[in-house]
C-alpha cells in the first residue's frame, strides 16, 4: 500500500511523540484530577475527546509554536489523519479548553511542586512583562479583550519601556525560583503598578511563605515590605534607589539570581510566542497564558528527569 509522504503514519514524528510525553507526565504528576477515567466530572454522553486529551493537545502543541487552533486542526487534519482519530470540532476543542483552565492550573501546580521538591530554592524572583493586545494606532476602534460585559479584565492603556513607550493590553506578573520554575502569576492590566502584585497576597498563598522575594525598583514600599514579613514571613529584597535614605548598595550576587526572570521572559517570547495574541476575550487570553506557562514547566519536567540542565528547554523534546 503507497502512503503520501505529507501523511505521518509513524509514531515518533513530534506532535503525536510530544503529546504522549506530555500525557504521561499528566498521568504521573496529576491523575487526582481526573476522576472519571480521563475526565475531571461526570459527562452524561462521553465527548470524543476526554478531558485529558484537551489539556495535552493544548500543551504540545504550544511546544511545537503550533499557537492558533485553526492552524493547529489543519495539521492534524493533514498530517495525522490516524494519530488522532477522536477528534472533536474544533470549536468544542476551544470552548473545552477555556472550561477546563482551572484543571490545567492545578496540573501546572502539580507538575511545578514536583520539581520543586528536587530542587530546593529558598528565594524567589518577581516581574512583570507588558503582553500587548492590538497596536496602539488601533486605540480607539480596537475591541479586544475590551469588552465590559464579556471580559472579567480588560486591556489597559499602559507604558513600557521594552515596548518603546504606550502600548494596549495586560501586564504578566510571574513568580519564579532560582531555576526559572513556576511559582505562581497573575495578569492586570497594562495600568496597574506591579506592587498590586504583593498588595494581594493573603491567607491563601501559603506556598509563599517563608520565601526571600527578590524584586526590582519597582516593588520599593516599606509599608508593603514590613506587611509581607510581619504576616507571611516573605522577606522582599528589592535595590534602593540613589536618593533614598539610608541607602545601601544592592548586593551583586542578588543582581546576578534576579536575572533569572529576564531569561524566563525572554524564552516565553522566543520559544512559545507569547506576546502573539489571537484571543478576542479575556478568558481567551488567560487560557493561552496558562498553557504556555504549563508547557514551559513540561518542559523543565522533562530535563529534570532526564538529567539536563532544568532552565535550558529549548532542546528539552529532543530526549
Amino acid at each position: 500500500m503507497y502512503y503520501s509522504t505529507n501523511i505521518k503514519y509513524i509514531n515518533m514524528h513530534d506532535l503525536k511523540a510530544i503529546y504522549d510525553k506530555v500525557k504521561e507526565c499528566i498521568l504521573n504528576t496529576s491523575k487526582q484530577y481526573f476522576v472519571y477515567g480521563e475526565n475531571s466530572r461526570f459527562y452524561p454522553r462521553l465527548p470524543k475527546m476526554s478531558d485529558l486529551e484537551v489539556i495535552c493537545l493544548s500543551i504540545a502543541a504550544e511546544c511545537t509554536q503550533i499557537d492558533s487552533e485553526n492552524l493547529l486542526w489543519s495539521k492534524i487534519q493533514k498530517d495525522y489523519p490516524t494519530m488522532f482519530s477522536k477528534l472533536s470540532h474544533r470549536t468544542k476543542f476551544n470552548r473545552r479548553r477555556k472550561q477546563l483552565r482551572p484543571i490545567m492550573s492545578e496540573c501546572l501546580t502539580s507538575i511545578s511542586e514536583l520539581i520543586h521538591d528536587n530542587i530546593a530554592d529558598e528565594t524567589l524572583v518577581i516581574d512583570s512583562m507588558p503582553i500587548p493586545t492590538c497596536k496602539l494606532v488601533r486605540e480607539r476602534s480596537s475591541t479586544v479583550c475590551r469588552n465590559i460585559n464579556k471580559d472579567e479584565i480588560l486591556a489597559k492603556k499602559g507604558r513600557n519601556i521594552i515596548m518603546g513607550g504606550w502600548f494596549i493590553g495586560y501586564k504578566l506578573h510571574l513568580i519564579t525560583t532560582l531555576s526559572g520554575v513556576f511559582k505562581d502569576f497573575m495578569i492586570t492590566g497594562a495600568n496597574v503598578h506591579d506592587n498590586l502584585y504583593l498588595k494581594l497576597i493573603d491567607e491563601n498563598d501559603a506556598h509563599l511563605r517563608g520565601y526571600n522575594l527578590l524584586g526590582d525598583k519597582g516593588y520599593i514600599g516599606n509599608a508593603i515590605q514590613l506587611s509581607l514579613f510581619e504576616n507571611y514571613q516573605i522577606k522582599l529584597e528589592i535595590p534602593y534607589r540613589c536618593n533614598q535614605k539610608e541607602f545601601k548598595k544592592y548586593p551583586h550576587e542578588l543582581k546576578i539570581q534576579r536575572k533569572t526572570i529576564e531569561v524566563v521572559f525572554a524564552q516565553y517570547c522566543d520559544e512559545f510566542r507569547i506576546r502573539v495574541n489571537y484571543a478576542k476575550r479575556f478568558e481567551g487570553f488567560f487560557t493561552r497564558i496558562t498553557t504556555k506557562i504549563c508547557s514551559k514547566t513540561f518542559k523543565q519536567y522533562l530535563n529534570l528527569i532526564n538529567g539536563r540542565p532544568i532552565n535550558q528547554t529549548k532542546h528539552a523534546l529532543a530526549a
